[in-house]
């Protein structure tokens, strides 16, 4: 990765075992590995790092504290220093590098084997950026003129359609991604890409192919929509009274 894309690739994982015989993971920063059933519950078992695996870890952790180090001061001071480095510290520099875009951390796993899945989604919600930690996003007025619109739930309403699929029990689905403001089930929205109002007649969060209605949606959520008829790829859905194409 670093040498065919040119960026700082870290490692903050390392396997144990490769291929068929892929079966743990050890996680670089908190220093504790694991062992994997391969069942679909992924409940690993904590186990000690193996011998043969203990130095290339500890190669691997020194080399994650030194790239995570570029972007928190307190952290490369303690490098320096050859002081104690806590999990939150590590942690706390690493989400740095990845909202300065600067940082990709590597991890391992095989959702087939059910291996690091968990481990992945952990790391989902503490280095990747929630909606609040990016740039507004910006959209056009209907004259022409740039606005931003702020991922609140106070803002008006503005959500992006990106996907349309068809579903055996409900038909026409929307999946949008809401930008800012709220909406509730049952009402009316402006397709601002083409002029029309469309009903958001039920909403759904769905989990892989399985649908639970919920009543709101507010800035950050994505959803499924259900009612939209003149709805397709890249439109943008909006509060009638603040029109924005997004």
């Amino acid at each position: 990765i670093k040498s065919r894309l040119g960026v700082k690739a870290t490692a903050i994982q390392w396997p144990i075992g490769a291929e068929s015989e892929f079966n743990g993971i050890i996680d670089l920063v908190t220093m504790k590995a694991y062992h994997y059933d391969g069942k679909p519950e992924e409940n690993p078992t904590e186990i000690e790092i193996p011998a043969d695996l203990k130095e290339i870890a500890e190669q691997k952790r020194t080399e994650m504290i030194e790239d995570a180090a570029e972007f928190d001061e307190e952290l490369m001071e303690k490098y320096l220093e050859g002081a104690e480095i806590s999990v939150d510290l590590i942690k706390r520099a690493i989400r740095k590098g990845v909202l300065a875009v600067k940082m990709f951390p590597v991890m391992c796993g095989t959702a087939l084997g059910n291996i690091g899945v968990k481990l992945m989604l952990d790391a989902v919600i503490d280095y990747l950026p929630a909606p609040t930690d990016i740039p507004s996003i910006k959209g056009h007025l209907e004259n022409g003129t740039e606005e931003d619109r702020v991922a609140s739930d106070d803002e008006p309403f503005s959500a992006l359609a990106f996907k349309v699929a068809t579903d055996p029990f409900v038909g026409r689905l929307t999946y949008f991604r809401v930008y800012s403001g709220t909406i509730t089930a049952g009402s009316y929205v402006l397709n601002a890409t083409k002029e029309k109002r469309e009903r958001l007649g039920r909403i759904v969060r769905m989990n892989s192919n399985k649908r639970e209605d919920i009543t709101e949606v507010f800035a950050g959520d994505i959803a499924g929509a259900i009612g939209l008829k003149n709805t397709t790829t890249g439109d943008t859905l909006c509060d009638e009274s603040a029109p924005i194409i997004l």
